[in-house]
């Protein structure tokens, strides 16, 4: 896989001190650029729209605005900034309106350094990121604890189409699938096109909750 240099900005944006103090120690022994450590949504929205980063981690449950309204807003207001938001085991439902919001990835926050440092590199590859507790029970909330199953011919994928699914639901950017495949960008980001189209999303981590619900790739 290719890969991204190190020099990412990057804001933290929890209002628990231990974890503000543990992300940003994880983050620049990896290499990033600490650029906010905020406190809460409102803050986070006025400071990085101040001074834009590359990515910011996002908590959900904040004083004055959660993380979801903050992400929304930023996403309103910088369109270009990844943001990685970081769930406990209880919050499911923030899980989904974090993904209406327009967040590019969701994280423990027990995810490991090194799992942090990937997930940060990986959104700015274009890649989405979600860690496989978040996913699955993403996956498995649907009425009556039963997923709808759709084959890829119902959906009207290609085989192409189905292949190049599985790779975004294995985190692989454009680039990367372009190198996998050895086919051009532009290619693959036409098909990427199509399969959104097809599964009636608008941004890939949304293909990729999507290819889960609908049982087009295999449970994570």
């Amino acid at each position: 896989m290719t890969t991204v240099p190190d020099g990412i900005t990057v804001a933290i944006v929890d209002d628990d001190a231990i974890v503000r103090s543990a992300l940003s120690s994880y983050l620049r022994a990896g290499g990033f650029d600490i650029v906010h450590e905020l406190t809460n949504g409102a803050d986070a929205v006025s400071a990085i729209t101040a001074e834009p980063v590359d990515v910011v981690i996002m908590d959900v449950r904040m004083p004055r605005l959660d993380g979801i309204g903050a992400t929304a807003e930023l996403r309103r207001r910088l369109p270009g900034t990844k943001i990685l938001v970081i769930t406990s085991f209880d919050e499911d439902e923030a899980v989904q309106e974090a993904l209406r919001a327009g967040a590019n990835g969701f994280l423990l926050k027990d995810t490991s350094p090194g799992g942090l440092a990937e997930a940060v590199r990986a959104v700015m590859r274009g890649s989405s990121v979600v860690s496989p507790g978040p996913m699955t029970r993403l996956v498995q909330r649907q009425p009556n604890g039963r997923r709808p199953q759709r084959t890829a011919e119902e959906v009207g994928l290609s085989p192409r189409e189905l292949q190049i699914l599985r790779l975004l639901c294995d985190a692989y950017s454009n680039g990367e699938i372009a190198e996998e495949l050895r086919v051009s960008g532009s290619t693959v980001k036409s098909h990427v096109s199509a399969i959104m189209l097809k599964l009636q999303v608008t941004s890939r981590l949304k293909a990729v909750v999507r290819a889960y619900e609908w049982g087009l790739v295999e449970r994570l």
